[in-house]
């Protein structure tokens, strides 16, 4: 037995199919969902998702959104996300920098935000094997 699993956002589906494991960080820790997981539901904020298929692992980073288990399929509704190999890493770490910056001279009402969604595409990418550490 399969999870059927969707990982869309609002302007599109990034993966369908199945999958033997899923692994995600909702709100108060990290969960792995296998077939005949109990339903759930999870906040997701920024973090890499993983779907472990027959033969891939497949990475996205999810910026917000919700995490769905209800009878092996599991419905990841992320309100931003992307597949690790579409992360563009020159501008993750570009950003991330100017957001530590930003940060440092005070100026933190969105800079919090866009250094977490550059963190979160990082450790997505090098989750991957796309960079390093």
């Amino acid at each position: 037995m399969a999870l059927d699993v969707h990982v869309v956002t609002p302007e599109r589906e990034l993966w369908a199919g199945e999958a033997n494991f899923v692994s995600a960080r909702p709100e108060g820790g990290e969960v792995g969902i296998m077939p005949g997981h109990a339903p759930f539901l999870g906040t997701l904020k920024h973090g890499t998702v993983k779907v472990q298929d027959e033969s891939n692992e497949h990475f996205f980073a999810v910026h917000g959104g919700f995490l769905q288990v209800f009878e092996d399929k599991v419905t990841i509704l992320g309100t931003a996300a992307e597949l690790a190999g579409e992360i563009d890493i020159a501008e993750a770490r570009r950003n991330r920098d100017e957001c530590e910056a930003a940060l440092r001279a005070g100026h933190t009402a969105e800079a919090w935000e866009l250094l977490q969604r550059s963190e979160a595409r990082l450790r997505t990418a090098g989750a991957a094997g796309l960079i390093a550490g």
